[in-house]
C-alpha cells in the first residue's frame, strides 16, 4: 500500500473534517485501486481508466475504441441500456464512458449512501457488456454522422490534417472518431475482440474519491473485481517516422474563412521539457499574448490566434494556429514563422513567464478542488506510469522553470527546418 500525503484536519463551518491521503492498493490480479477519503460532501466519484485509444488502433479499425466505449453503456447480461440509465438516475447519480488518444473508461458519481449500488453498475458495464446488435448499428451510425460533421469545423479539420502529416497513418495521426471508411467496416465481432484484448485488470486503474471509508472500498473492489483474470493484449506502439523537412498540406471547404496551423514534433508526458512547453503555450494563447497583440491587433491579420501543446505517451506536437481571411494566409504564415524564430533566439520575457506561471499553477489548483477531476487525473497518471501523486508535484515543477529553460526548449522544439504547414481554405 502507498499513500501520497499526510493526514490533516481542516474546519468546514463548525465541523472538523479529517482529510486523508490517497492510498494505493494492488489486487492479486494486477488491478490498481486508488482511494481518497474526503468527507466534506456526501458524494463518491468513481473513475475506471484503461490504456487504449488511437495508440492501440490501426487504419483498419480506427474509431473502434470510441465505439466500444459507447457500447459499454448499451446493455449488459443483467441490465439493458434503459435500466442502466434509469437506475443511476433513480440514485441521483450519473454514469458515462469516454475514449481519447491514450485511454478509455467509465466515470460515475453517486451519493455516498448509494456507493455499493453505483459500484455494482460500474462493474456490470465494464465486465459484462452484451454489445446488442441494434444498439451497435445505432451507435455506429451516430459516430459516422459525427465524422461527417467534423468537415464543417475548419480549425479541427486543419488540426487533423496536420497530425496526419506529422505522424502518418499510425498513433496520433489517427482520429479518435475514426474515418468513414474504417467505422463503416466495424462489426460487432470486431468490437468484441478489441474489448477482450483491452479489458484486463493489468490494464486498469480504478480511483474512488469521496465520502467513503477505505476498508469498505477495498472490500467492495475485491468482491466485484477480484475474480477478473483475462490478460491485456495491447499492441506495441509503432514508431513514427521522424520529420526531416518542411511539409505542406492543404484542403478546401465551402467556407469564406481559412485556417493555418504550423505544427512541430513535440514531446511526451514523461519529459521534463513538458513544463516549459506548457508555459510557452499559455504565454502564447491568451488575449495579452504576443501573438494576439501583434498578429491580430496590430497587423489585423487574424480572427483568432494561439498555440497548442499536445503531450502524448509517444511524442506529440506543438502548434501555432490561426483563423484568417484566405488572401492573408501567406502573410500570417510569414509572421508566425517570425515569431517562432524570435522564440528560438530570445524565448519569453520575464513578465510573460511570470504571467504564464501564475495562470497555469492557478488553473491546476482550481482543477484539483473538483474531486471528480482530481480522481481522473490521479488515475490516469497511475495508468501511464507517472505515479498517482504526480500532479501534486506539478506546481513546484512549473515554478522552477527559468527563462533559459524556455529558450532552450523553444530552440529544440521550434526547429526552423522541420515542421508542417496545414491550410484549409475556401473551395469546392
Amino acid at each position: 500500500m502507498e499513500s501520497a500525503e499526510t493526514t490533516r484536519t481542516e474546519t468546514v463551518g463548525a465541523k472538523a473534517i479529517l482529510r486523508r491521503p490517497i492510498e494505493k492498493f494492488e489486487l492479486a490480479n494486477g488491478l490498481r485501486l486508488l482511494v481518497k477519503e474526503d468527507h466534506r460532501l456526501p458524494f463518491v466519484e468513481i473513475r475506471a481508466v484503461l490504456r487504449g485509444g488511437v495508440l492501440a488502433e490501426c487504419p483498419a479499425n480506427n474509431g473502434v475504441t470510441l465505439l466500444m466505449a459507447k457500447m459499454l453503456l448499451q446493455g449488459t447480461t443483467s441490465r439493458n441500456a434503459e435500466q442502466i440509465a434509469s437506475e443511476m438516475e433513480s440514485l441521483g447519480g450519473s454514469i458515462d464512458s469516454y475514449s481519447g488518444n491514450n485511454s478509455f473508461g467509465v466515470n460515475a458519481e453517486v451519493l455516498s449512501d448509494d456507493f455499493l449500488t453505483g459500484l455494482n453498475i460500474v462493474s456490470d458495464v465494464l465486465l459484462d457488456p452484451l454489445f446488442p446488435g441494434a444498439a451497435f448499428e445505432r451507435e455506429r451510425e451516430m459516430q459516422l454522422s459525427a465524422i461527417r460533421a467534423q468537415r464543417d469545423q475548419l480549425l479541427q479539420s486543419g488540426g487533423r490534417q496536420m497530425r496526419r502529416a506529422l505522424f502518418g497513418d499510425a498513433g496520433y495521426g489517427l482520429d479518435v472518431n475514426g474515418t468513414e471508411e474504417s467505422v463503416a467496416k466495424l462489426q460487432v465481432s470486431t468490437v468484441k475482440n478489441y474489448y477482450s484484448g483491452m479489458l484486463a485488470p493489468t490494464n486498469c486503474v480504478i480511483s474512488i474519491f469521496g465520502d467513503v471509508t477505505t476498508d469498505a472500498v477495498r472490500k467492495a473492489i475485491e468482491e466485484k473485481f477480484g475474480a477478473w483474470k483475462n490478460k491485456a493484449l495491447i499492441p506495441e506502439f509503432g514508431k513514427v517516422p521522424a520529420l526531416d523537412a518542411i511539409k505542406r498540406v492543404s484542403d478546401t471547404r465551402d467556407k469564406k474563412q481559412a485556417v493555418l496551423l504550423i505544427g512541430y514534433p513535440g514531446t511526451t508526458i514523461y519529459s521534463d521539457d513538458r513544463f516549459a512547453l506548457e508555459l510557452l503555450q499559455e504565454a502564447l494563447s491568451d488575449l495579452g499574448s504576443r501573438l494576439f497583440t501583434r498578429i491580430r491587433e496590430k497587423l489585423g491579420l487574424a480572427y483568432y490566434v494561439g498555440a497548442q501543446n499536445f503531450l502524448g505517451l509517444t511524442p506529440g506536437y506543438f502548434a501555432f494556429y490561426t483563423g484568417t481571411e484566405p488572401e492573408k494566409v501567406q502573410l500570417v504564415e510569414m509572421e508566425m514563422l517570425k515569431e517562432a524564430a524570435t522564440l528560438r533566439t530570445d524565448g519569453l520575457t520575464a513578465e510573460e513567464l511570470k504571467r504564464a506561471k501564475a495562470k497555469v499553477v492557478g488553473q491546476k489548483k482550481i482543477a484539483r478542488q473538483d474531486l471528480g477531476n482530481y480522481a481522473m487525473v490521479c488515475a490516469l497518471d497511475e495508468l501511464y506510469g507517472l505515479g498517482f501523486d504526480h500532479s501534486d508535484k506539478d506546481d513546484a515543477q512549473y515554478e522552477a522553470v527559468t527563462l533559459d529553460d524556455v529558450k532552450r526548449v523553444a530552440a529544440k522544439i521550434l526547429a526552423e527546418d522541420k515542421f508542417v504547414i496545414s491550410v484549409v481554405k475556401p473551395g469546392k
